[in-house]
């Protein structure tokens, strides 16, 4: 997973970097109506600002207690 934090503390998750740039986009102009981002300004935002992000399944967890 690839996640970034918008400036106004919004977490933003996608699979890939292009599912990310369309969400970044997406909830600029949803949430921020005075942006509209272009889509080369949503890459920049992800090529600058995003990271991977596990998913925490417990499920799956190893847990020893001893």
């Amino acid at each position: 997973m690839r996640a970034l934090l918008c400036h106004c503390r919004t977490h933003l998750e996608a699979s890939d970097d292009p599912a990310l740039a369309e969400v970044v986009r997406e909830h600029l102009i949803g949430e921020h109506q005075a942006l509209r981002p272009t889509d080369d300004e949503a890459w920049e935002i992800v090529h600058s600002r995003a990271y991977d992000f596990e998913l925490y399944d417990p499920q799956y967890a190893e847990v020893s207690i001893d």
